[in-house]
């Protein structure tokens, strides 16, 4: 009896360290972006998980615990076949979802304006603002097959990497030449 036990013990830490060595070699650089506002999207993304977590995790905890307390074989359980209705247990059930789509919906409504690649940049990083005045340098870049080409239209502007930049341009067939 204990032989089969054992055997499903060992699958199991076999399969977690399957798991686990699997896992090693995830690279979290989409949660460690460069730029300000791949920093501000990542911090988008780990406030929208944890929001989430708040209604997944007590689901999760209670389907589990209402399973094991109410299973069959669970004599001591009290069973009451004619409960039907509680207001409060209602409110918990529908409120805190409901709030949590509220917040996600708040949330990602102003940062999906705040982030748009369109809008200009008000800012270089958490720190720095972009003074005021100042231009940002014109590049037409046009991709073509297997190259790039970078046209700067408005010449005499100094390069800095931190100058506002604004990306335009057009892009030719990537199809396969005629033969």
């Amino acid at each position: 009896m204990t032989l089969p036990l054992l055997r499903s013990l060992a699958a199991r830490a076999a399969a977690l360290a399957l798991i686990a060595v699997s896992l090693t070699g995830c690279d979290w650089i989409v949660m460690n972006p460069l730029g300000d506002i791949a920093r501000q999207q990542s911090q988008l993304i780990l406030t929208s998980t944890f929001l989430m977590l708040l209604i997944i995790v007590p689901v999760i905890a209670l389907t589990i615990f209402f399973a094991f307390r109410y299973r069959q074989s669970n004599t001591k359980a009290e069973y009451a076949p004619d409960w039907d209705h509680s207001t409060r247990l209602e409110l918990v059930i529908w409120g805190a979802p409901l709030l949590i789509i509220i917040a996600l919906g708040t949330i990602t409504w102003i940062s999906t304006h705040k982030l748009d690649p369109y809008r200009p940049l008000e800012r270089i990083d958490a720190q720095r603002a972009i003074p005021a005045g100042v231009k940002p340098l014109v590049v037409n870049v046009v991709a073509m097959d297997w190259k790039w080409l970078f046209v700067y239209p408005e010449q005499g502007i100094p390069r800095s990497t931190n100058w506002p930049r604004r990306w335009t341009g057009p892009s030719s067939s990537t199809s396969p030449h005629p033969t």
